[in-house]
């Protein structure tokens, strides 16, 4: 089967989305998580959006992922989730006319999901039903990556998506994010997330010397090739996406440090293959 790269635009915040998308086809991405934050303005115009539209199609880009900056409804007002849902409703429209089918969304809450007060899930539940039921009615999906909150470690990912309980309902699978949360980042999630699996973030991460930290690929703690083999037997057909969580104290460029990880990636797919 052949293998999909995405690289998340975040990563590339100080430059236009426009030069970005070449410059990471160049490097052998054929897709990309675009950064609403970032990149992406809800109240883009049209010719703007159809502009940036022709713009993947001329790169062969598929736009995996709308990453839209909403949420952290656990722990905001109830006017501030209404306004949230308003402005995915105009995230729901750039998705559509961008042929992207999932966007991402946090559901917020204390970093660690332990600490996390009923009312904290229940607020999530409500509001990620309603985007949901939002993105439903446009044939999209919702998609929750692993971030300090509710989708911390694999046990409140899957809690959270069970409440929810939606068929448009997914997960970005974040090996590194879930390490630095605590255990259970490997083949043990993978096997538990089942259909919720939609796409993988692909990270390093090390928690040893200090705080838990994001690494370059290969230079942490985390087992890939035993998760990258079990990707493969099991006929993962997603995409494995370089994330924007660059380690603090990296003094590479965006495009170096993205050539590097796309470059390590590959190495590790191809031993995961072989072997």
């Amino acid at each position: 089967m052949p293998i999909h790269f995405a690289v998340c635009s975040e990563l590339f915040a100080d430059q236009p989305l426009l030069e970005v998308i070449p410059l990471a086809a160049e490097m052998g991405f054929t897709g990309l998580e675009i950064s609403g934050p970032a990149h992406l303005p809800p109240d883009l115009a049209v010719p703007q959006v159809e502009q940036l539209a022709q713009a993947l199609d001329r790169a062969g880009f598929e736009a995996v992922t709308l990453c839209s900056g909403l949420g952290e409804f656990a722990v905001k007002s109830d006017a501030e989730c209404a306004r949230d849902l308003e402005v995915l409703e105009s995230y729901l429209a750039l998705a559509d006319a961008l042929e992207c089918d999932m966007v991402e969304v946090t559901p917020g809450g204390p970093a660690d999901p332990r600490d996390a007060r009923e009312d904290h899930w229940a607020r999530a539940t409500f509001y990620l039903e309603e985007a949901c039921d939002l993105a439903l009615g446009a044939g999209l999906g919702i998609i929750l990556a692993n971030a300090p909150g509710l989708t911390a470690t694999v046990d409140a990912a899957l809690q959270l998506a069970g409440d929810v309980d939606r068929p448009n309902l997914g997960l970005n699978y974040a090996p590194a994010a879930l390490y630095i949360a605590g255990k259970h980042y490997g083949v043990e999630a993978l096997e538990r997330y089942g259909e919720l699996l939609w796409n993988v973030r692909i990270g390093d991460a090390s928690r040893s010397g200090g705080a838990p930290r994001f690494t370059a690929l290969g230079e942490g703690e985390l087992n890939l090739p035993r998760v990258l083999s079990w990707l493969n037997e099991s006929e993962y057909e997603g995409y494995f996406s370089i994330g924007a969580a660059r380690p603090a104290d990296s003094d590479l460029t965006a495009s170096v440090y993205a050539r590097h990880e796309a470059d390590a990636l590959r190495h590790l797919l191809r031993e995961a293959r072989s072997g």
